[in-house]
């Protein structure tokens, strides 16, 4: 499991801002290899990590429709071999996501894994509101993790801070708004997956 954003590479051209993968996965075959290994996906847990006053304007259920927005784009990215379950099976993918308006010095899910290292559930949402670290109000940041949903095994994780052109309260509260950023962010997922040979350079991201 990565433990800071210095263990993510720098993504591909077009491609999400920063990206991770397990060291079994290291190119576009092995890539391939591991995926096709699984039939379905499951949502778990999606962490909002937003400031005091964005919390206030934006429940969870509105955090939950863009997460499950997320993951049926997705879906539809990897195609009809792989279906939406409510309980894992064997050959389930379990997605985890993060979103924040927040600078992090570290991934987000890497904190939360560690405070809940064998999440089991529903699709849900947890917040963490935040009072001492700097709001960026003109940006959304994503995180997605990849896991085994038996095993807990971390696969691949990517973080992206282009969600969207608005807030996170003005990219939320509209179904348009989040059509449009997860439209877009889909995009550079797949960029990613697709080109995923440029793993194995690893550009590594610049210390601060």
């Amino acid at each position: 499991m990565f433990a800071s954003l210095e263990d993510f590479g720098l993504g591909p051209e077009g491609g999400v801002d920063l990206v991770w993968s397990t060291k079994t996965i290291h190119d576009a075959e092995t890539l391939k290899m591991v995926l096709q290994k699984y039939d379905s996906l499951i949502l778990g847990r999606t962490w909002a990590v937003v400031d005091k006053e964005s919390s206030g304007m934006i429940d969870d259920q509105q955090i939950l429709e863009v997460s499950r927005h997320m993951v049926k784009q997705i879906q539809a990215r990897l195609g009809q071999g792989f279906k939406l379950v409510e309980i894992p099976g064997e050959n389930t993918l379990e997605l985890s996501i993060a979103l924040s308006n927040v600078e992090t010095l570290q991934p987000i899910l890497a904190v939360t894994n560690q405070l809940l290292p064998a999440y089991r559930g529903t699709s849900s949402v947890s917040r963490i509101i935040t009072t001492d670290a700097a709001a960026n109000a003109a940006s959304v940041t994503v995180e997605l993790l990849v896991s085994d949903a038996t095993t807990s095994e971390p696969l691949i994780a990517a973080i992206d801070k282009r969600f969207g052109k608005n807030d996170i309260v003005m990219t939320i509260a509209s179904r348009d708004n989040v059509k449009a950023a997860t439209s877009l962010w889909t995009d550079r997922l797949w960029t990613t997956l697709s080109y995923w040979n440029w793993i194995k350079d690893h550009n590594p991201v610049p210390r601060r």
